[in-house]
């Protein structure tokens, strides 16, 4: 519920100068007068207010189906700008770090990827940085990072969104998890407990 009230506001947040020029469009073609006033506002905040609810609706019911393609936990922080969960490989066996990273290189979302080496970051774990394209523009995307734990068996992904992204469906959030359910997917990761 949390998550439907968070993208209904969002919703609104990019919906409102929409509802305020209908607004001042009715008002010009009827005239000012605070009968107007009182019956064009009434109109436009439940007309407007009833379109972002089914809006915001939609796009909860999309990023939950997202979730669960992708296994990931669905929460009210799916619209942070940054997201950070905990996923375990679906194939653990000898090599699956580097099955990993050969999944990410060869995605046609995923560039410039860079790895650090276990000095830099810390003992038994590698960092490999890239860039992932969320949507179907090049110049729009998210930066990450994969954190293998060889101990654990895990792979700490953390995104974080970049400038210029519409988010879900034009909310301007959201944007970072759509990626990580993508990662996921692609890269045959699932959640753990502890992500």
């Amino acid at each position: 519920m949390k998550l439907l009230l968070a993208c209904w506001r969002a919703t609104v947040a990019v919906q409102s100068p929409l509802m305020v020029v209908q607004l001042l469009a009715g008002l010009a073609d009827d005239g000012f007068t605070w009968s107007n006033l009182g019956r064009e506002l009434v109109t436009a905040v439940l007309a407007w207010g009833t379109l972002s609810l089914l809006w915001a609706a939609l796009v909860w019911a999309w990023l939950r189906r997202r979730s669960r393609t992708a296994g990931l936990a669905f929460s009210a922080h799916v619209l942070d700008d940054r997201q950070t969960h905990l996923l375990r490989s679906a194939d653990l066996s000898d090599g699956w770090q580097q099955r990993t990273r050969d999944r990410l290189t060869s995605s046609d979302r995923a560039f410039l990827v860079a790895g650090k080496g276990q000095e830099s970051a810390g003992k038994g774990q590698e960092e490999v940085r890239f860039l992932w394209r969320p949507g179907r523009r090049s110049d729009r995307s998210v930066r990450g990072s994969l954190s293998f734990d060889t101990a654990s068996g895990t792979v700490r992904v953390d995104l974080r969104a970049g400038d210029h992204h519409l988010g879900v469906a034009g909310l301007r959030k959201g944007t970072s998890y759509v990626a990580m359910c993508q990662v996921a997917r692609e890269l045959e990761l699932r959640g753990t407990a502890a992500g």
